[in-house]
């Protein structure tokens, strides 16, 4: 029988009035407990403490006489770093030891990105990011389609995607077989199964060990009203939490893609961007109300796929 029994909502922190707050987006839980978030609107990239204290630690936008702002948006951790998509940068990594922040990739064959949007890595370490039209800088502006980019392991990146409307938030389903990502525009989740080998439905597919291929694609879950998903999380148990900006909340989705149930924002802040996984036993979700610059918590039947450190936590049958 599905499962949707959440704990009460309540507010963590805010932030509202501070250039750390102007427009939250990401968020990521570091391995002490920290959530790292950023704002869009100041290129600031903060964290809250585990008791909800602000701690501003860089500003990821060029010296003004450059004349082009950051615009970070999603962020991950990975072995230590933390990574961000950026509108206008492109692929950053920080790292919190040396307190470098350098650029991964900020072109494809030679042509700038669309406004690079979320990000996730599969159980392999490849990274996957969604990069729609009209956000970023270009380059061209008939072409308004979204695509979907892997930046592999050894450091090659490839466009695995494309043709979708706004493609927002993505990740990787625990059994590292599927890559789903949220058609914001569209109102919808998208469902591409990595080609892992034969099966009923394509018994001439072969095993692609680097992911870069799919089975197959399905369009499904579509979501009411005027909203859309834009941060999107597994648990462990292959339900897809997803941020519905323009709703004012958060929706959680079955393996079947069956919407199981809607945790609205108390304060009616529409702009819920994104989210994370964190807390005890990694099992409360933290949402954010990006306009509001408020913060959110409540807790979730099961634990989060993604835990502190961005560890992909064991799947759970």
């Amino acid at each position: 029988m599905p499962n949707f029994c959440v704990g009460p909502v309540e507010k963590f922190a805010d932030v509202s009035g501070t250039p750390q707050g102007q427009f939250l987006e990401g968020g990521a839980f570091d391995t002490q407990g920290n959530w790292w978030f950023v704002a869009i609107g100041s290129g600031w990239v903060s964290y809250l403490t585990a008791d909800g204290k602000l701690v501003s630690v860089f500003n990821c936008n060029p010296p003004p006489e450059l004349g082009q702002t950051c615009e970070p948006q999603g962020t991950r951790w990975f072995e230590g770093k933390l990574y961000l998509t950026t509108r206008h940068r492109g692929i950053l990594v920080y790292d919190p030891q040396s307190k470098e922040l350098k650029t991964l990739v900020y072109t494809y064959r030679n042509q700038l990105f669309k406004g690079p949007n979320d990000l996730d890595f599969d159980a392999e370490g490849n990274l996957y990011f969604t990069d729609p039209w009209a956000t970023g800088p270009g380059p061209n502006a008939s072409d308004r389609t979204g695509a979907i980019y892997q930046y592999s392991r050894d450091g090659v990146l490839r466009k695995v995607m494309d043709g979708g409307l706004f493609p927002n938030g993505i990740a990787v389903s625990p059994d590292d077989a599927v890559l789903a990502i949220g058609d914001f525009n569209a109102g919808r989740m998208w469902y591409a199964a990595f080609t892992n080998g034969p099966t009923m439905g394509c018994p001439q597919c072969t095993k692609d060990p680097l992911h870069l291929t799919f089975a197959g694609v399905k369009a499904g879950t579509y979501v009411p009203g005027n909203g859309g998903p834009d941060g999107i999380h597994y648990d462990v148990k292959g339900n897809l939490w997803a941020a519905m900006a323009r709703l004012g909340g958060i929706i959680e989705i079955d393996p079947r893609g069956i919407i199981l149930g809607f945790v609205p924002i108390p304060n009616g802040d529409t702009a819920t961007t994104n989210f994370a996984f964190g807390g005890p036993d990694n099992q409360s979700i933290y949402l954010e109300g990006a306009t509001s610059g408020t913060f959110w918590r409540f807790k979730t039947p099961n634990p989060g796929l993604i835990g502190p450190g961005g560890v992909r936590l064991p799947a759970q049958p």
